[in-house]
């Protein structure tokens, strides 16, 4: 049902209008004032040849060239003939690894920018202890925003961007994240993008990890930045290949054997008790690769913390994290690739002081059980694995095919006395998800046309078992016996998809992406959606882009998480009100998103971006934590929409980077569709279907920025982070005060005997101690408040390891 003009209020059509003309306005103003540009060089590459040498000048044949593009996926693969040449087939510009690799031979490594700048031969030298590289593009540090191939606003760091930031690679990848524009920041490191709840997926070189890798809400990073070659954030109008979790795609280019060494080992740690030891083994022999990591984390800054002093209560957290990538060249043009990783993390859940009990139970004296010595626990453990086959067709195609498995289970263990005096409520629960799918995507170029068509299914199987303890009713008086219910799940939801789209090169000014994909889901949810996307690039000029589009998504919610055996607690402590629906069905979200926004570049080095956006929303996916479990219920509003404006400007030279990013925007929805009953009271409930509210997943206005310095053999870096703060209280009517934080790091890096190069990073975070109340102890799904970090001062040093 389309949303009638008179629900929208005054101020929602004047805040949509403010941002059209924001948008518009400095675009108009830059291509009025600058001048006429040379034309644009041929977006399509000619062939590309080239020649490898030894360090004396002497050819090399044999040796094999592969050209793999930002997301990890090769391009291209050949190998060197008599006299050492090569010839790499035309390909779309873009930025990409040129690799060349051969036996005995240390492998070299190129940047490679496309179209380049002139049509020199590829001169490639190999030496056994160094690389030695030629410069094949002037552009050697690249702008961090841009846009994907097919029009798609992309916000990309690199491995030395993420070195830039104040912790380094010990940096969260969701605080890698934040540093981009649109992301917003919420409780337990959560993020959110565009105003959305959970809508992300994740990519990693090339392939959807499954739905249910959850880094984002879940309370575990389930990935982290040790293993990021490059991670890119998507959003906009996306083309159609990508489906499901459309608010933005984290785009993860992994590190491989072949890239320079990355053998070391990293202790770091400091205050809050916190010890983090890592490591970080890669090599590449022949034919076979591989990258290893592994990370040991203890803090007591596990959660978010529920009060706002320094050290949190009951807040400790054990986790450890390993990864690995190991690929084989089957051919010159065909590559098998395995992706692994696992996290097990045990975390306390964080506690309040001073709180006063609320229930009596028989036997039991509750001064002998205050609310700071409240001992429950949340365990998680995940595991998953990618295995893939992508290689070249000739010239004009490329393929890959990929099967994907992943498992995750989540243990909330109550202290049952005191969830019971203090909540009404002991639930023991446990939660599992165990999926596998099958993917495919298959690119063919034909004269100024690329092609990409490709499948998904994927089978996801939840079981949630739910043991409580609860008081039951007398009338509305609760006894002080309590007893024990119990509620079982175990459903197999399947997702299904295909996709056809086409980018066509219309002129050298003008390109199109469009096409659309089919999905089904069914199990928890049934529905099914054809969703048509178009996007249009346009160069007026050399130096400045713009595009525009459209695009309707179907989005599916998160199977792990839905409530169960609601029913059973009727008439307890642990239920709800009368009058409420029980119904525990889920819908899947349909989106209209239109998007517009434009890059310019004034010199090679300074570039500024504008992205300008408005989605309509059906079935509006949210998540929250209904209740003293800690594990996050999905349900459905009726209808919404999202407006944002968002500026980005970067500046980059080899030894000095500043960017600065800054959003304003709005989410609003009106009605609750599904999971009505984790509303009490009734009249939440009632006033939400009455009335727009505003949603707590983003800040009207937000910030973030940085800035990095390497001077001879130190580098100093510094970040921050703003919020005018989200929303809490009776349906999110009470704004939170600001938020902001800033970061600095000084690192050193020494030569020491027998140890070689070392070095040290010490890092100091929220530098003027600020007191930041991301979350209120009230507000639709949140059970406590949420603080964030204090001042804290942490060290990291990292020593080289021997190749193994």
């Amino acid at each position: 049902m389309a949303i009638s003009p008179s629900r929208v209020s005054r101020a929602t059509r004047c805040c949509v209008q403010i941002y059209a003309v924001l948008a518009l306005a400095p675009l108009i103003v830059l291509l009025t004032v600058s001048g006429s540009a040379a034309a644009d060089k041929q977006l399509i590459s000619q062939s590309m040849p080239g020649t490898v040498k030894d360090a004396l000048g002497r050819p090399l044949s044999g040796a094999v060239v592969i050209l793999r593009a930002a997301d990890g996926r090769t391009v291209a693969r050949t190998a060197s003939g008599e006299g050492g040449h090569f010839k790499l087939p035309a390909t779309a510009p873009g930025t990409y690894d040129l690799i060349v690799r051969k036996p005995r031979f240390k492998p070299a490594i190129e940047l490679l920018v496309l179209p380049a700048r002139t049509r020199a031969p590829l001169d490639l030298v190999l030496e056994s202890k160094q690389a030695l590289t030629v410069e094949v593009s002037a552009t050697r540090v690249s702008a961090q925003y841009g846009l994907s191939a097919t029009g798609a606003a992309k916000y990309t760091f690199t491995g030395r961007d993420i070195t830039n930031l104040p912790q380094g690679e010990a940096t969260p990848l969701n605080q890698v994240l934040l540093q981009m524009p649109g992301v917003a920041l919420d409780q337990n490191q959560e993020i959110h993008i565009r105003g959305e709840h959970a809508g992300i997926q994740y990519q990693m070189n090339g392939i959807l990890l499954p739905l249910d890798i959850n880094n984002d809400p879940t309370f575990t990073q389930l990935l982290n930045s040790y293993f990021v070659k490059s991670v890119s954030l998507i959003d906009g109008v996306l083309p159609a290949e990508y489906g499901y979790r459309t608010a933005g795609v984290v785009e993860i280019s992994t590190k491989n054997g072949c890239d320079d060494a990355h053998n070391e080992f990293t202790i770091y740690g400091g205050q809050r008790d916190t010890a983090q030891p890592s490591f970080q083994l890669g090599g590449c022999s022949g034919k076979f690769s591989y990258y290893l990591t592994g990370v040991y984390t203890h803090s007591n800054l596990g959660l978010s913390s529920a009060t706002s002093g320094p050290d949190p209560i009951h807040d400790s957290t054990d986790q450890g994290q390993g990864f690995a990538y190991l690929t084989y060249a089957v051919s010159a043009t065909t590559q098998l690739s395995l992706i692994a990783g696992m996290t097990v993390a045990n975390n306390q859940f964080p506690n309040v002081p001073g709180e006063t009990p609320e229930f009596s139970l028989s036997g039991v004296n509750p001064v002998h059980f205050p609310s700071a010595d409240i001992d429950s626990t949340l365990d998680q453990q995940d595991y998953y694995g990618v295995l893939a086959l992508n290689g070249a067709l000739g010239t004009s195609a490329d393929y890959q095919v990929a099967y994907t498995l992943h498992y995750n289970r989540e243990n909330f263990n109550p202290d049952t006395i005191s969830d019971l005096i203090y909540q009404g409520i002991a639930p023991k629960v446990f939660d599992s998800d165990f999926s596998n799918a099958a993917q495919s995507n298959l690119t063919y170029r034909w004269n100024d046309h690329t092609f990409r068509t490709g499948f998904y299914f994927g089978e996801y199987g939840v079981e949630a078992d739910n043991t409580s303890q609860v008081f039951p009713l007398k009338g509305d008086v609760p006894l002080t016996v309590p007893i024990s219910t119990t509620a079982d799940l175990n459903k197999i939801n399947l997702v299904y998809g295909v996709y056809l789209q086409d980018t066509w090169q219309l002129s050298e000014k003008l390109s199109v992406n469009f096409g659309s994909r089919w999905d089904r889901v069914s199990g928890l949810v049934n529905d099914s959606q054809f969703s048509p996307t178009i996007n249009f690039v346009y160069k007026p000029r050399r130096d400045t882009t713009i595009h525009a589009g459209f695009a309707r998504n179907f989005q599916v919610p998160n199977f792990q998480g839905i409530s169960t055996g609601i029913t059973a607690l009727k008439d307890t402590t642990g239920g709800v009100g009368p009058g409420i629906s029980l119904s525990t069905n889920l819908d899947a979200e349909t989106d209209y998103t239109w998007d517009v926004g434009y890059i310019h570049q004034f010199t090679p080095h300074l570039v500024l971006s504008q992205d300008s956006y408005f989605r309509i929303d059906r079935h509006y996916i949210d998540e929250g934590q209904f209740g003293f479990v800690p594990i996050d219920a999905p349900f459905n509003y009726v209808r919404g929409y999202g407006a944002g404006l968002e500026n980005s400007v970067t500046y980059n030279l080899p030894n000095f980077s500043l960017r600065l990013s800054q959003f304003v925007a709005r989410e609003e929805v009106r009605g609750v569709a599904t999971g009505q009953y984790n509303f009490p009271p009734p009249a939440q409930l009632q006033y939400i279907d009455r009335h727009y509210i505003v949603l707590d997943h983003t800040p009207l206005v937000g910030a973030s920025g940085g800035a990095a310095y390497k001077w001879k053999t130190w580098l100093f870096t510094f970040d921050g982070l703003f919020s005018s703060g989200l929303r809490g209280g009776f349906a999110n009517r009470t704004q939170l005060p600001k938020v902001w934080q800033f970061n600095l790091s000084a690192a050193k890096t020494l030569d020491v005997p027998v140890l070689g190069h070392i070095e040290n990073r010490v890092i100091l975070l929220n530098v003027f101690d600020r007191i930041n109340l991301i979350r209120p102890a009230t507000g639709i799904g949140v059970f406590q408040a949420a603080y964030g970090p204090r001042v804290t001062v942490y060290d990291a040093l990292t020593v080289r390891l021997p190749s193994l």
